[in-house]
């Protein structure tokens, strides 16, 4: 049995590490002199719970908190799980890598706003503002017929043949084929070839942003090119157990549903 003074333990314990540079005035200081019970709350059930249970690496729970926030668009939160990231040993061009592939899935609004929020942080210390000054080195391609070939082949290595053929015979490339090629090309053919992120923490970043979108029928085919990608039936699921603390346990349910009918047609 696990006990509450447990979990409180194993909060403490995390966010001595991990809120080592937050600064004194950030918004949610202010929590325990409104309520002692939301912070209780907040402690155990996110800090000594959710962000410790096995079956997910803390850095790709992280990465899929600051998705969950970008979706959300708060900025204190965003702020502090970026901080987060950063302390766990994320580079600013990893952090930024997040919000170019949430780009497509989460929209320009949210994205700029971001990275906006994303540079704030980043100019925090004086060793993070370092690291960003080192240059991402990125090969772009010169055409989009050169990147949707380029994207074509590596949605082919991931995916397999099938899920290249089902991109591709989308219902916007019948009715907006200019839009869709772009988008195919700038997507996966340029996002996807950088390796700022992992394919692995692309998906994650994905998951998350369809999930929290509400995007329900995109997100059963993801978890499936997600198990292609090899991604395990726990880690998919406490993907959305994690970004559903910061979006509403609702939208983990509906995100279960979908997982749990692509594991029963794969039978795993």
């Amino acid at each position: 049995m696990t006990t509450a003074q447990e979990l409180s333990k194993a909060a403490d314990d995390l966010r001595a590490f991990i809120d080592q540079y937050v600064p004194a005035q950030r918004t949610t200081s202010v929590l325990p002199d409104i309520s002692r019970d939301y912070t209780k709350l907040q402690a155990e059930v996110m800090w000594g719970g959710i962000w410790q249970v096995s079956g997910l690496d803390i850095t790709l729970r992280s990465l899929a908190t600051i998705s969950a926030q970008c979706v959300n668009g708060w900025d204190f939160g965003l702020q502090h799980q970026i901080r987060i990231g950063l302390t766990l040993g994320m580079s600013p061009q990893k952090i930024k890598g997040i919000f170019l592939q949430l780009l497509f899935y989460a929209g320009i609004p949210a994205t700029v706003f971001g990275l906006t929020q994303a540079q704030k942080v980043i100019n925090e210390q004086k060793k993070w503002q370092e690291q960003d000054e080192v240059p991402f080195k990125a090969k772009w391609l010169g055409s989009v017929e050169k990147k949707l070939k380029r994207a074509s082949e590596l949605r082919r290595g991931y995916w397999g043949q099938q899920a290249d053929k089902e991109i591709e015979a989308s219902l916007a490339q019948e009715l907006v084929p200019e839009a869709a090629d772009l988008v195919d090309a700038y997507n996966f053919g340029e996002v996807w070839a950088r390796s700022d992120l992992s394919p692995k923490e692309r998906t994650v970043c994905i998951l998350v942003a369809l999930m929290c979108r509400g995007h329900m029928k995109q997100l059963k085919h993801h978890i499936g090119y997600a198990l292609d990608m090899g991604l395990s039936k726990r880690e998919i699921c406490e993907v959305f157990s994690q970004a559903g603390w910061y979006r509403g346990w609702p939208y983990v349910e509906d995100a279960l549903k979908q997982a749990k009918a692509v594991f029963d047609e794969r039978g795993i």
